[in-house]
């Protein structure tokens, strides 16, 4: 891309403005396709698509201010002789529509009363455009004005961005802020601003923002970023303006020497399977221990044979209460220890049969009932 530095001209466009338009309403800044101006031309605004392109280069380069409205361009004649260039108004948002770009302007209380009195009619853009195809590139700033003459035009231009002739402070000043040696000539400083423009877009999609991120939302964005990753490279242990391989080259490092040692640390999976193996165990120890205390009650006339698997649920609850009750409870005689036949119940209950409901704190009637559905299983 060309920037025509040397010939960038503030459009001899005029573009009418009414009483109306001082409200704030869209104001034409340029038509689309190809026009012709007073002091040149063709320009080119291309298509839909192309105008959309010339507004998102303009956000760039305008970045987190508005576009200036100023009087008769005093805004880039001024500056040179010591004079003010008070601002009529501000471009607040640029659209691509069929017929052109418009602007939202909001004007000044002065310059909105200059308009509605006729003191004011027209609208002239600045613009950048290519030298050789005349297809504009941005738009810089806007003025209103009644004299859009050719010679005021070329001087404004002139101003607006120094050309290859351009010698002095200010010169080197710019060729400074890009980075740029004494001397350079006009193509070096229009391949450092499409650098720029360039750079700036890939840092903000870097950055995860938009392409059309202002400067200072890339900027906040990109020392975050840097905080983050001095953070990273000091956990590391490495020193802050590490680059980003060394600090992943670390990283990488300490994750693999903080494997554990198989010879210290089991599984989590392996260490659940071995307790579930033990908890069967356990239960299965405690079934055979509590069979084993049961029979022996059973054999040594302690217990029932009826009442063998409450014997059974008792020690698997409550070993101690089980020994407990068999180490006091009476001796049965035969008939007692007599296991009921099928459909035979018995109607009363014998004394040994008492003395646990005695001890348990068992209703009678609860155990003849027991018994009952005993015999009949």
């Amino acid at each position: 891309m060309d920037f025509a530095l040397a010939n960038t001209l503030v459009a001899a466009l005029s573009v009418a403005i009414t009483a109306e338009d001082a409200a704030g309403k869209w104001v034409q800044l340029t038509p689309a396709g190809k026009f012709l101006a007073r002091n040149g031309g063709p320009y080119d605004t291309g298509d839909q698509a192309s105008m959309k392109k010339i507004i998102e280069t303009t956000r760039q380069f305008a970045g987190s201010t508005d576009l200036v409205v100023d009087y008769d361009h005093q805004a880039i004649t001024a500056p040179s002789v010591g004079g003010r260039a008070p601002a009529a108004g501000w471009i607040k948002e640029l659209e691509a529509r069929p017929e052109g770009i418009f602007g939202r302007v909001e004007w000044t209380e002065a310059a909105a009363s200059a308009i509605k009195a006729g003191e004011y009619r027209y609208i002239s853009p600045v613009f950048l455009h290519e030298k050789t195809t005349g297809r504009v590139l941005l738009i810089r700033m806007a003025g209103l004005t009644n004299t859009p003459a050719l010679d005021m035009m070329q001087v404004a231009a002139s101003a607006l961005v120094p050309n290859n002739h351009t010698t002095g402070d200010n010169m080197d000043k710019i060729l400074s802020a890009l980075g740029l040696a004494k001397g350079t000539n006009e193509d070096g400083v229009v391949a450092a601003i499409n650098s720029y423009l360039t750079s700036s877009t890939a840092i903000a999609k870097a950055a995860g923002l938009t392409e059309t991120a202002k400067p200072d939302e890339i900027l906040s964005a990109v020392n975050s970023l840097v905080t983050d990753r001095a953070k990273f490279a000091k956990a590391a242990g490495l020193a802050e303006t590490a680059k980003a391989d060394e600090i992943v080259t670390a990283v990488n490092s300490a994750v693999a020497g903080a494997r554990p040692d198989p010879t210290k640390f089991v599984p989590i999976e392996q260490v659940t399977a071995l307790q579930n193996d033990v908890k069967e165990l356990r239960k299965s120890l405690t079934e055979d221990k509590a069979e084993e205390a049961v029979n022996s009650a059973i054999k040594e006339g302690k217990l029932a044979p009826a009442l063998k698997e409450w014997g059974l649920d008792l020690y698997k609850t409550d070993a101690k209460k089980f020994e407990t009750f068999t180490g006091s409870a009476p001796v049965l005689t035969a008939p007692q220890l007599r296991t009921p036949k099928k459909g035979e119940a018995g109607e009363e209950l014998s004394e040994a049969q008492l003395a646990v409901c005695s001890q348990l704190g068992i209703k009678p009637e609860d155990m003849k009932k027991n018994l009952a559905e005993r015999a009949k299983a």
